[in-house]
């Protein structure tokens, strides 16, 4: 029940119990005797009105006071609020510029890192390109193989003898191409051919005394040199360089 409404009705019940002893009073004055002293009636209502004074004058004092201990919890509560949402804000403003500058590190790092992979490709571009254009220059054929046998790359030289374009070299196997026979008409196995053993052993293999196979089908003397490709210590592939021997001499 509110306060206020609690404060009300206790008043209610002693105004009405003023007001019946009053009552009742007044009628004792009224029915008696007509010489009887009234005076202890005067008093006696000037008593019950003193009473009621001092009990409604207690129950405010008491409700008041009840009122002031529940604005003082209410207030130390508000405070004891307060401090912990203080608390709790600088705790989440701590959080948010430790956040913050984490991030800033990760971003700067990333940056770092995006400048540095863009520097790296940029030279690899550079290199790769230097590497192309000396293998265009080169008067030599020149082509590369992976682990299976098949051309990973060409120069111009190489593709120009052998009467193929480079892109239709690349990814087709070099010896079923352009080393499949012997100068003397016989096949010749694969596993026999010096230029894939390089990229099995790991060590460089020299022929001066074979031919190979153009896209027309006529053969022609070579000499080569394939040596193996090593990435990290593994065998990757070879790289072979040749030279129509027709054309020195």
């Amino acid at each position: 029940m509110p306060e206020k409404t609690k404060l009300l009705g206790q008043l209610s019940v002693l105004f009405l119990v003023a007001a019946m002893l009053l009552l009742l009073m007044d009628r004792q004055m009224l029915i008696g005797p007509a010489e009887l002293d009234q005076t202890p009636f005067a008093l006696l209502s000037l008593l019950v009105v003193i009473g009621l004074f001092a009990a409604v004058a207690l129950l405010v004092n008491a409700r008041m006071a009840a009122l002031s201990r529940k604005v003082t919890e209410s207030l130390q509560q508000l405070a004891a609020a307060n401090r912990e949402l203080e608390t709790t804000r600088n705790d989440f403003e701590q959080r948010v510029e430790r956040r913050t500058f984490e991030i800033s590190v990760a971003n700067a790092s990333l940056n770092r890192e995006i400048a540095e992979r863009i520097q790296a490709e940029t030279e690899t571009k550079r290199v790769q390109r230097q590497m192309e254009l000396i293998l265009e220059s080169a008067g030599e054929g020149i082509f590369g193989l992976d682990t299976s046998g098949r051309v990973t790359f060409v120069n111009k030289a190489a593709a120009l003898v052998l009467g193929w374009e480079p892109e239709d070299l690349i990814g087709h196997s070099h010896h079923a191409l352009m080393h499949h026979t012997r100068a003397d008409g016989a096949p010749y196995p694969v596993g026999e051919c010096p230029i894939h053993q390089a990229y099995r052993d790991g060590k460089v293999h020299f022929g001066s005394d074979e031919v190979f196979w153009n896209h027309d089908g006529a053969s022609f003397p070579v000499e080569y040199i394939s040596t193996p490709i090593l990435e990290n210590r593994q065998l990757t592939g070879a790289v072979v360089v040749f030279r129509d021997l027709t054309v020195i001499r």
